[in-house]
């Protein structure tokens, strides 16, 4: 069993850019993808900041992991089975292996779920979307981000809403403002 501070599931933009904000914050973090994002299918994305030429989907969600194992997040490649609140500690089985986490982070539209079985209630266009509040959802500890929160499908969007979690996420564990520049 292995013993992360955030469990973030999903490792579509949103999931990634949330990782990579709390690896370089010293905070453990694993992410649990089966390469489900709809992003894969996109042939060329035009609107992300910092490539102007664009880039093809699944290339940024490539480049997008490896940034975020080069900080230290821990990607695995297994579907979250289910995931139970056990007092203040998660218990997310995966692949018939039970890991534990202090806060948990819904970061797939694909895997309502898990917002289900930690209580939330859906809502939105088709009732598929959490509510959030500042990435907050109304389950103590459990956050959101990107299109599940029904954040418009742009993955620029989705990447900033995982890196505004993020922070949120590092500010309730230390305590204190947080800002994110090279060290």
């Amino acid at each position: 069993m292995a013993r992360f501070d955030v469990i973030v599931a999903g490792g579509g933009v949103a999931g990634l850019s949330t990782a990579i904000f709390l690896a370089r914050a010293g905070i453990s973090v694993a992410v649990f993808d089966r390469a489900e994002s709809s992003l894969r299918r996109v042939e060329r994305v035009n609107n992300f900041l910092g490539f102007p030429d664009g880039i093809g989907g699944a290339e940024l969600l490539d480049l997008g992991r490896r940034q975020a194992e080069k900080f230290g997040a821990e990607v695995y490649g297994e579907r979250i089975d289910e995931v139970a609140r056990e007092g203040e500690t998660f218990v997310v089985r995966a692949g018939g292996v039970d890991h534990t986490c202090a806060y948990f982070v819904l970061a797939s539209n694909k895997r309502t779920d898990l917002a289900r079985a930690l209580g939330l209630e859906l809502g939105g266009y088709g009732s598929k979307f959490v509510a959030v509040e500042g990435g907050r959802t109304a389950a103590e500890r459990v956050y959101a981000a990107g299109r599940i929160t029904g954040q418009p499908s742009q993955a620029i969007i989705s990447a900033g809403d995982g890196a505004k979690v993020a922070i949120e996420l590092i500010q309730r564990v230390r305590g204190e403002y947080y800002v994110d520049h090279d060290k």
